[in-house]
């Protein structure tokens, strides 16, 4: 059973970030979540998921002493069969081959796999390439001189479980843990059903000086990262703009990206006040703001 989870974790931390099983993906400013692709601006299913992952490696110091280490850390499941291979002779070539395929997946878990692709074999960003040479130097040093050396001597994790773990874990103490893992897992999945994956933002185009008033011309950018249609309502409590292209709801397609522009005519300081209210979300998104007519 120990050595199918060992396989099957070093498995999904090579497969996750190429299926969007979760990714954040920083450039991009949004992070993905089982292939589901939410803003940073709705950043609670990402909080929570960082949450529980912190808290279960944690967690599981209280079941028994580096039952992550033993059973669930990827550097430690390639260094067991590397150290099997030793007696071949084969370990030193599957170690060069496995460094540069780690420090690719571990940068993929926060730029897109294209892109960190682009980077290194066209060089279309020192900064990846730079950083991706850095990891290179570091894991090959792991898995070709250290191995199971950085885990007894090196590994913060090591360490800091025992300082946190209590000298002895009482069956309550597990129960409590057990509860608290699941409890904050569910509210992660909950999360991401009521979020709507619906990227609201506001951008400025032009201010024209036209005699004796000022035009403002703004463009409100609608993306639909969920896979069913969104309809949006735009409301506005105070100053209307012209020709409002609001006056019916707006249907998103699923993955489609609008940008509408609407403009206002100011004589004297007026305050804009609107909100735009996707149907499947609770939550509206508030735009307040003052314009000048000088």
């Amino acid at each position: 059973m120990r050595k199918w989870l060992q396989v099957i974790i070093l498995l999904l931390f090579f497969i996750v970030p190429y299926f969007d099983l979760f990714r954040i993906d920083i450039p991009g400013g949004h992070y993905y979540w089982f292939t589901r692709r939410l803003p940073f601006s709705q950043a609670m299913p990402l909080l929570l998921t960082v949450l529980w992952l912190v808290f279960l490696v944690l967690g599981l110091s209280f079941f028994k002493p580096r039952l992550f280490c033993s059973h669930l850390c990827p550097h430690n499941t390639m260094s067991k069969f590397l150290r099997a291979l030793q007696r071949y002779k084969l370990d030193l070539p599957l170690a060069i081959l496995l460094t540069p395929l780690v420090a690719f997946t571990l940068i993929a878990y926060f730029v897109d796999p294209r892109q960190v692709w682009s980077a290194i074999t066209q060089g279309t960003s020192g900064m990846i390439l730079i950083f991706f040479l850095f990891l290179c130097l570091f894991i090959g040093a792991l898995l070709l001189r250290l191995r199971h050396k950085f885990c007894s001597n090196v590994c913060p994790y090591g360490h800091l479980q025992h300082l946190i773990r209590p000298e002895r874990t009482t069956t309550l103490g597990k129960i409590v843990t057990a509860a608290l893992l699941l409890l904050l897992g569910s509210a992660t999945v909950l999360s991401v059903f009521f979020t709507s994956g619906l990227e609201i933002n506001l951008g400025t185009i032009a201010r024209v000086n036209a005699g004796h008033k000022m035009i403002y011309t703004y463009e409100l950018r609608l993306v639909n990262n969920r896979k069913q249609p969104e309809t949006v309502s735009v409301t506005f409590h105070k100053l209307q703009p012209i020709r409002s292209p609001f006056a019916e709801p707006i249907l998103v397609q699923p993955g489609e990206a609008m940008q509408i522009p609407f403009s206002f005519e100011v004589q004297q300081t007026e305050e804009v006040e609107f909100d735009v209210c996707p149907q499947e979300q609770a939550d509206c998104k508030q735009f307040h703001f003052s314009l000048s007519g000088t």
